[in-house]
């Protein structure tokens, strides 16, 4: 059966699928350039098909295949493909193959082999599931996926090849490529159920010095890192958790001699040509939106090869120019996977929409936070807008709706105890959304560097939020059964366990006693909620309980988040 995203390519479209090239790329006359390529933060977008919108989109690996196809065409024998890590976790169709039944290989794994990559980081989602989970992916896989930063726990061993030498021939000399993998040490944190005693993650630049020589020692020319990382920052407590920073790129490029090209990954940002301390380093967009391209020149002296000159480019696919041989590859995974989003689980009464969520209260995520108080029996619950342009529609309502509104399906439900200052620190921390405002105003409210899943708002207690007040003493009114929050009272909160474990740097969490651990995702247990309800009512879960104030800033900060997820 066609699959139904299939257009047309017309007869030019044809020819250029048939010959890969397109004049995209000339063969180098010269022989002396190598060519590297980089994904990263696929996610699962396999097919040119966005599930849970029900309508073809212009991102995903098999519009890259022809691009791969024709830059190597254009330089036989002198590209190495390697992607970044994130590969598991993130699409519908992951989610349809999440656990793999026996005998079945993974689809993102399937194309990955089609495609031929010569190697691939392991990335901090691909832990989502569990580590037999993850090992029983990528048994499948024709290419090694790597980490240097990976040890089984209480040991020096690594759980994974920390790196591979490719060959590849420049004017008739052998020229052997150094590729190794890294990915946030974080992973201790977010995924501390499935790794927990099993695995460690230490410092990145820890690990490539000690990688890195190892390699040049074996015979490596050049030095590749597939980093499932960016250039710096750290979204945890480096202090209290013990782990080394999320993000040493630049550090690594500093501080790590011999290192020639960094594919980043992780902050799913776009690079397109950066170069630090002579380190080349360039990043693809998520999701399959571009390619990372770097093409370096090298010499050889003596017995040696170096790089004389090198840049770096994004890619970006022809939305009508998908992979025909990879579509057909992947046509029962894409209906196994539309007949699964596109099932009827009840209707709703009106549309329910995520566009206010972050400025005022509304019934969409009371609808998530009731659902997890009435599962944990909790007595508070916090949840976070993943995507503003989330909602419910009006009439029936289909799993792919409550995937737009929760996308994370590795996020498990927990119920921790906090203190009245722990749940003010909690609402603090997430305020910092919105920037320093004092009342005589301010060049920008919304911050554009706080992710704004990192806002999440509380059910259960009353609370104002005065962004006229400085960072951290945002809390104007918090209060309880109409009495004011004491330091010293107790609550139960129900939330996911990426929080819980520390994700997004939220004070109190990693310490705090556990009460309730689920093992059923929150999106099922939202689609469950629905498919025992039948119809859904916002009145059945909205109460107003928080504000922001001053109100008259809501215009301007809905207009300052438009285009933001």
């Amino acid at each position: 059966m066609k699959p139904s995203y299939l257009r047309s390519v017309g007869l030019p479209g044809l020819l250029c699928l048939l010959i890969a090239g397109c004049g995209e790329a000339s063969p180098d006359p010269s022989g002396s350039t190598l060519v590297l390529m980089g994904t990263t933060d696929v996610h699962g977008w396999l097919l040119p098909w966005d599930y849970q919108a029900d309508a073809p989109t212009d991102q995903a690996l098999g519009l890259l295949s022809p691009i791969i196809d024709s830059i190597r065409a254009a330089n036989p024998g002198r590209t190495v493909l390697v992607d970044s890590g994130d590969l598991l976790q993130g699409s519908s169709m992951a989610a349809a193959f999440t656990p793999l039944a026996p005998g079945e290989v993974h689809p993102v794994i399937a194309a990955m082999n089609y495609i031929r990559y010569d190697a691939a980081a392991l990335g901090n989602h691909e832990f989502n599931f569990g580590i037999d989970h993850l090992d029983r992916a990528i048994s499948d896989a024709a290419f090694p996926f790597l980490s240097a930063n990976i040890l089984r726990a209480g040991t020096e061993e690594a759980a994974y090849p920390e790196y591979v030498i490719l060959t590849r021939e420049i004017e008739g000399t052998p020229i052997r490529i150094g590729v190794t993998g890294v990915l946030p040490p974080g992973v201790a944190v977010w995924d501390r159920d499935h790794v927990l005693g099993r695995l460690e993650f230490p410092d990145i630049v820890e690990r490539l010095s000690s990688v890195v020589p190892r390699m040049k020692a074996e015979g490596a020319d050049l030095i590749v890192v597939a980093a499932h990382n960016s250039f710096e920052g750290t979204s945890y407590d480096t202090a209290s958790t013990g782990l080394g920073a999320e993000n040493r790129m630049a550090d690594a490029a500093r501080m790590v001699p011999d290192i020639d090209v960094i594919f980043l990954g992780h902050s799913h940002e776009e690079v397109a040509d950066s170069t630090l301390n002579g380190v080349l380093l360039l990043q693809a967009q998520a999701r399959a939106a571009s390619l990372a391209v770097a093409t370096l020149q090298v010499v050889r002296d003596g017995e040696e090869w170096s790089v004389a000159s090198s840049r770096g480019e994004i890619l970006r696919p022809d939305p009508a120019r998908s992979d025909p041989a990879l579509d057909s590859l992947l046509a029962p995974a894409h209906e196994r996977t539309l007949a699964q989003v596109n099932r009827v689980i009840g209707t709703s009464s009106v549309a329910w929409s995520a566009e206010d969520a972050r400025i005022r209260d509304g019934a969409l995520l009371d609808f998530v936070n009731e659902v997890q108080r009435r599962v944990t029996g909790a007595e508070l619950s916090a949840a976070a807008t993943f995507s503003l342009e989330a909602g419910i529609p009006a009439g029936e309502v289909t799993v792919a709706d409550i995937a737009r509104l929760y996308p994370y399906d590795n996020n498990l439900l927990r119920a921790i105890r906090i203190s009245g200052a722990d749940l003010r620190a909690y609402i603090e921390h997430g305020a910092q959304y919105f920037l320093n405002c004092p009342s005589d105003g301010c060049e920008r409210l919304v911050n554009p560097e706080w992710p704004g899943y990192n806002f999440d708002v509380i059910s259960g207690v009353d609370y104002t939020l005065d962004l006229t007040r400085p960072v951290g003493s945002r809390v104007a009114e918090l209060e309880y059964g109409g009495e004011p929050v004491r330091p010293e009272q107790e609550f139960t909160l129900a939330l996911n366990n990426y929080r819980q474990g520390g994700g997004g740097g939220f004070p109190g969490m990693t310490g705090a006693e556990v009460v309730y651990e689920g093992t059923e995702s929150i999106r099922d247990l939202l689609v469950r909620e629905i498919e025992e309800r039948g119809t859904i009512r916002p009145e059945d879960y909205f109460r107003e309980n928080w504000r922001i104030v001053p109100a008259e800033w809501h215009e301007r900060a809905r207009e300052e988040m438009r285009g933001r997820r």
